[in-house]
């Protein structure tokens, strides 16, 4: 474990990817400054030639500091490009001396003080963990028994680091594993079945061959879950969205 990691000045880099989805990436951006604005922190913001009004996005960008780059995919893509551009984002030159990655979905919001912070504290008791993500909610408040129920049939921790808010050391061995295996969805195909590997599974499973897994820490976040793709979600929406911007008023005013 380096002296910088253990000394508390680590250098954090991240990255969001916007899909058309310019008041969640917003909402990211505010909460994670606002949550853990002490942290060396530089964020990416990543854009899929969004057409949706980024007016807001843009200003909260600007507070912070925060560039705005092309992804180099659209919105009308053929595959979910979210794993090719996060992949890119960890092989940049610019990134190599970081000692975090930070990886953020648009649609997660930081609803507790110092979540990156004990983000980094759970990896730094874990010495066989090369990743870290907090528990996931709806309302960002409490995990109810019927949402951990099912992320553990869907596996949603346990099969995967899930990348809605994931920080994981940069070793020369996860980028060797990201730069040949990459961080997208793969489709495994067995002699009479198959099986869907969503993003981050596979590079998950690899990295457990090399003896590392991945921890759930004692923190809690807003998800809302496939805002960006259509999904059997969708009637959840609304509720969805009045949360955001609850929390988007409420962190402006700040």
């Amino acid at each position: 474990m380096g002296t910088a990691e253990r000394a508390g000045s680590a250098k954090i880099r991240a990255a969001v990817v916007n899909h058309n989805t310019s008041p969640w990436t917003e909402l990211a951006v505010r909460s994670l400054f606002a949550q853990d604005p002490d942290l060396d922190i530089t964020l990416t913001i990543y854009d899929n030639a969004s057409t949706d009004d980024q007016t807001s996005l843009r200003r909260a960008a600007g507070k912070f500091g925060v560039p705005i780059v092309a992804s180099g995919f659209t919105t009308e893509t053929l595959n979910n490009s979210h794993g090719e551009i996060l992949r890119r984002f960890v092989l940049d030159p610019a990134n190599a001396d970081c000692t975090y990655f930070l990886f953020l979905d648009t649609d997660v919001c930081l609803t507790q003080p110092g979540t990156i912070q004990r983000l980094i504290e759970t990896l730094l008791t874990h010495e066989d963990a090369f990743g870290t993500a907090p528990r996931m909610s709806w309302d960002g408040e409490t995990e109810t028994p019927e949402e951990r129920e099912r992320a553990e049939r869907s596996g949603l921790y346990e099969t995967r680091l899930h990348p809605c808010c994931a920080l994981v050391r940069n070793t020369p061995l996860f980028r060797r594993v990201v730069e040949e295996v990459g961080l997208s969805c793969a489709s495994y195909l067995w002699a009479e079945s198959s099986q869907y590997l969503d993003t981050f599974e596979l590079m998950t499973r690899v990295m457990r061959t090399h003896g590392l897994r991945h921890v759930i820490a004692d923190t809690l976040v807003m998800h809302a879950f496939g805002v960006s793709y259509p999904n059997a979600w969708e009637n959840t929406l609304p509720a969805k969205v009045a949360r955001r911007d609850e929390w988007l008023a409420r962190l402006d005013s700040r």
